[in-house]
């Protein structure tokens, strides 16, 4: 598969996750998916999920939203199996506050479906927006 049908199949899932289209993106993972937040701290940042409870997220985030979350692709560079994306977040939280968070996400392809997922953003925001885990309905997947 080449980068720029990598870079679509990336197009694609964003607009999926905006519409909390499950099944949409559950076609653009393979069934070994893996999903890993990379960051440090608090501990629960350090998550990893299957296919399912990676799809089932936008929809598990969104009980905590009064519209679902909206994900903004911001940019893309592409080498071999691999793309780079920079995107942003923004919601408006049951809570009140604004969920507006900075991601860099690395996408890893495998027969032009993605692989794995390693999600990097600012966990300070993601704690003082959400306050908790929010454990996705597969979460054992």
């Amino acid at each position: 598969m080449s980068t720029e049908k990598n870079k679509e199949v990336i197009v694609k899932y964003f607009a999926a996750v905006n519409r909390a289209d499950k099944e949409a993106i559950l076609k653009l993972l393979t069934d070994d998916f893996v999903f890993k937040g990379m960051g440090r701290h608090p501990d629960w940042m350090r998550y990893q999920w299957g296919k399912e409870a990676f799809a089932d997220a936008p929809r598990d985030m969104s009980t905590k939203m009064k519209q679902p979350i909206a994900m903004t692709l911001r940019g893309m560079i592409a080498e071999a199996d691999r793309v780079a994306v920079q995107a942003d977040s923004y919601a408006q939280m049951n809570n009140g506050k604004i969920y507006d968070n900075a991601y860099h996400f690395v996408f890893t392809f495998r027969d032009g479906i993605i692989r794995e997922v390693l999600e990097y953003c600012c966990t300070y925001t993601v704690f003082d927006v959400f306050g908790e885990y929010i454990a996705p309905t597969h979460a054992a997947d």
